[in-house]
């Protein structure tokens, strides 16, 4: 009868051949763990797909635009036509003229909207604007073509979704005066054509974001006679919103100041400010400052080439956590899943070696589908309770279980103890790792590097091949 020559080498109850074997068995493990991987991007992309809907009935992410003065001019300009006749053509436009200084002083009341186990965080926003104006000074250096109608400017402001507007919004003029806002429609904050570079004689500029074109405009008269004089305005803007509130940098020199109600935000924009956000028991707060060199756009443009939307990317922003990013921490968790099962399987085989009972490779199977189904417990309880406290109860659930197998399984309350107090770790390891979200891939590597360290100088001289007794099992259960 034919023998194996192999099975001289490596015995049938060798550990060599059994590590083998578990090394397959986590690898199999992966494909539950890409199906628990698979469903957490399923939920997440559900939980925005809510949270977009309940966001845009409230008005969506609302970026605001402050005050600024819009011009009407006419201009006389020399065009040639195909023939080479040389022709004069009056044109017609609007100019911008962003203040000098500007401020915006926001306060954001929050609360959470729910459908079902979604939510999305919905605000109310009271806005303080005041602009101060020296048109003249903007307007220095501009072609002499140009022939602005003074006595037609008006103050103009935007907003993502005028719908969400909850106030007449007014105007106070230094001299008390008031002038009610109103929608206009002649003006289009997009340059006809889809012109999306700005150019005027001896100055080009190309935008690098994508250009908005949802904005809508209102404007009250700006009370300008023949001359452009200097002017104060101030005016208070209220409006619901979701998710992200911005105000642009809509004056050469903006100041902004965001407050609000909620712990759980985070500062955003195209500008950064000089100081991070300060959270309190209250709530928040946060303020910038943008001056004109940091801006990058002109002090006046034509919008006839300018696309006012422009400025609506460079913004300040705050943002607050969205239904989808409690996945993030159940996605990271999923991410090293393989890991953590491996080491569960490597300290059973250690079980293994140094009480000389042996665990069948289906007790290896059930563990790993343990711990798959404490990713589906951890999902299915983050949606509801929220991420720390999900994975406490999916942890001790888990960890109970695993403990009271491992001492059942091995006949041996000393190891079911030992398996518990290990798992308690790891799965205490595990947390920390899943909140240490800028560290995690440091923290994962330092976890693996203790546990192949300290499994190596465990399992230093247990005979691997199985072809005699090892010191460890000598008198041991």
């Amino acid at each position: 009868m034919a023998t194996n020559p192999i099975s001289g080498l490596i015995p049938r109850g060798s550990l060599g051949l059994k590590l083998l074997l578990i090394c397959l068995l986590v690898l199999v493990m992966g494909v539950p763990l890409l199906v628990v991987g698979g469903l957490v991007s399923e939920r997440e992309n559900r939980a925005r797909q809510v949270t977009a809907e309940l966001g845009a009935a409230a008005g969506g992410s609302q970026v605001l635009g402050g005050p600024m003065l819009i011009v009407p001019y006419t201009r006389s300009v020399e065009v040639t036509d195909d023939q080479g006749r040389t022709q004069r053509r009056l044109d017609r436009g609007t100019y911008v003229v962003f203040a000098e200084t500007g401020a915006a002083d926001t306060t954001l009341t929050v609360q959470s909207r729910r459908r079902g186990i979604y939510r999305a965080a919905i605000y109310s926003a009271a806005t303080d604007f005041d602009a101060a104006f020296t048109p003249a000074d903007a307007l220095t250096g501009i072609d002499e073509s140009y022939r602005f109608d003074w006595s037609q400017a008006r103050v103009v402001m935007f907003v993502s979704d005028s719908r969400a507007i909850r106030n007449a919004a007014e105007l106070r003029f230094a001299d008390g005066s008031t002038e009610t806002m109103e929608p206009i429609s002649d003006l289009s904050l997009v340059p006809a054509g889809g012109v999306e570079n700005y150019s005027r004689p001896g100055l080009f500029s190309a935008p690098s974001a994508p250009l908005p074109t949802t904005l809508q405009a209102f404007a009250a008269p700006a009370h300008l006679t023949g001359a452009p004089q200097n002017f104060t305005v101030e005016t208070r803007l209220e409006l619901s919103g979701a998710e992200r509130f911005s105000v642009a940098a809509f004056a050469q020199d903006t100041a902004v100041t965001i407050r609000g109600d909620r712990r759980d935000v985070r500062a955003e924009g195209y500008f950064q400010s000089p100081d991070p956000l300060q959270t309190t028991d209250a709530g928040f707060e946060i303020a910038w400052r943008v001056p004109l060199v940091a801006r990058g756009a002109e002090k006046a443009a034509d919008l006839s080439s300018f696309n006012l939307g422009l400025i609506t990317g460079r913004d300040m922003a705050v943002s607050f956590v969205s239904s989808d990013d409690v996945y993030r921490g159940v996605a990271r968790a999923v991410a090293y899943g393989i890991m953590f099962i491996g080491i569960v399987f490597l300290a059973t085989l250690i079980f293994e070696a140094v009480s000389g009972r042996k665990a069948h490779p289906a007790q290896y199977i059930l563990v790993g589908l343990a711990q798959c189904v404490f990713y589906l417990l951890l999902l299915s309880l983050t949606e509801i309770i929220g991420f720390t406290t999900a994975f406490v109860i999916a942890a001790a659930a888990t960890v109970s279980l695993l403990g009271y197998y491992a001492g059942a399984s091995f006949r041996s309350g000393a190891i079911g103890a030992r398996a518990l107090a290990g798992l308690a770790v790891l799965y205490g390891a595990m947390y920390v790792l899943m909140t240490l979200e800028d560290f995690a891939m440091l923290a994962g590597s330092i976890v693996a590097f203790v546990v192949i360290a300290a499994t190596m100088i465990a399992t230093r001289q247990i005979d691997w091949y199985g072809r005699g007794t090892t010191p460890a099992s000598n008198g041991q259960t």
